[in-house]
C-alpha cells in the first residue's frame, strides 16, 4: 500500500514538473499563469482608487463591489484556459499516442490534468476570497471556492470540446472570457435575470449582489448553483472525453 501511494505521488510530481517546464517554454501560457496571480492583490491594493474613479467618471459609488466577483473569476478562467490549451497541444502533437502505451493511459492523463486544474482553481479562489472578502462567512467562502474550482475544469473542458486545434483554442479565449462578466447579470432588479442562470458564473454574482425580487432562499440558490455547475461539468466532460479518446 505504501509503495503504491509513493509510486502515485512520484508519478504525479513528474507530470506536474513536466507541465511546468512546458508552460515555462511558452510565453503565452507563462504570461497567462503570471497574470492569473495578479488580479486579487492588485484589486485590494487599488480598491479605494477604483471606487474614486467610478464615482468621478460614472457616478457609481462603491464600484469595486461590482468588480469583485469578476476579479475572483479571472484567475480560474486563465488557469482553465492554460490546462485546456495543454490538452489541445497534446492532441495536436499526437502525444496521446505515446501516453496510451503507458500504464496511466489517455484517460488517466486526462484525469490528472483536470485534477490539477481544480486544485489550482480552488487554491487561487480561496486565497483571493480571503483577500477581497476578509469578513465573509467561512461557509460562503468554501461554497464559492468549490463552485469556482469546478469552473476551472469547465473552462478547460469547454476549450477541448469546441476547439479542433491550438489556433481555434486561442481564438476561443475572448469568447470564454465573457463568462467572467456574466455575474453582472445578477444586478438586474428582476427575476428575468435568472435567464443568466444557465451560465455557471452567473451564480457567483447572485451570491454577492442579488438584486432582490426573487422568491429563492439562500439554500435554494446554493442548490441551483451546484446543480448548474455539475450539469455543465457532465456535458462538457462527456463531449471532451469523446473527442479525446478518438485519438
Amino acid at each position: 500500500m505504501t509503495t503504491t501511494v509513493s509510486s502515485f505521488l512520484n508519478r504525479f510530481w513528474l507530470l506536474l514538473k513536466s507541465d511546468g517546464q512546458n508552460i515555462s517554454r511558452d510565453p503565452i501560457l507563462l504570461f497567462a499563469i503570471v497574470l492569473s496571480v495578479a488580479p486579487p492583490p492588485l484589486f485590494v491594493a487599488f480598491k479605494t482608487d477604483i471606487n474614486s474613479l467610478g464615482n468621478t467618471y460614472f457616478g457609481i459609488e462603491q464600484v469595486a463591489t461590482f468588480i469583485a466577483p469578476i476579479v475572483l473569476l479571472i484567475p480560474v478562467f486563465l488557469i482553465g484556459w492554460v490546462v485546456g490549451f495543454l490538452l489541445l497541444e497534446d492532441r495536436d502533437d499526437h502525444m496521446l499516442l505515446a501516453i496510451e502505451t503507458t500504464s496511466m493511459g489517455k484517460l488517466g492523463f486526462f484525469t490528472y490534468r483536470l485534477t490539477v486544474a481544480v486544485i489550482l482553481g480552488a487554491a487561487s479562489t480561496l486565497l483571493a476570497s480571503l483577500q477581497i472578502f476578509p469578513n465573509q462567512p467561512i461557509e460562503l467562502t468554501l461554497i464559492i471556492t468549490l463552485l469556482i474550482a469546478l469552473e476551472t475544469a469547465i473552462v478547460a473542458l469547454t476549450l477541448l470540446s469546441i476547439a479542433s486545434n491550438k489556433v481555434e483554442g486561442l481564438a476561443l479565449t475572448k469568447l470564454l472570457n465573457i463568462g467572467t462578466l456574466v455575474p453582472l447579470v445578477a444586478l438586474i432588479p428582476s427575476t428575468w435575470r435568472f435567464v443568466g442562470g444557465i451560465v455557471p458564473s452567473f451564480w457567483i454574482g447572485e451570491f454577492y449582489f442579488s438584486s432582490g425580487g426573487t422568491p429563492l432562499t439562500t439554500p435554494s440558490i446554493i442548490l441551483l448553483a451546484i446543480t448548474c455547475h455539475l450539469v455543465w461539468l457532465f456535458l462538457v466532460f462527456r463531449r471532451a472525453i469523446s473527442r479525446y479518446e478518438q485519438l
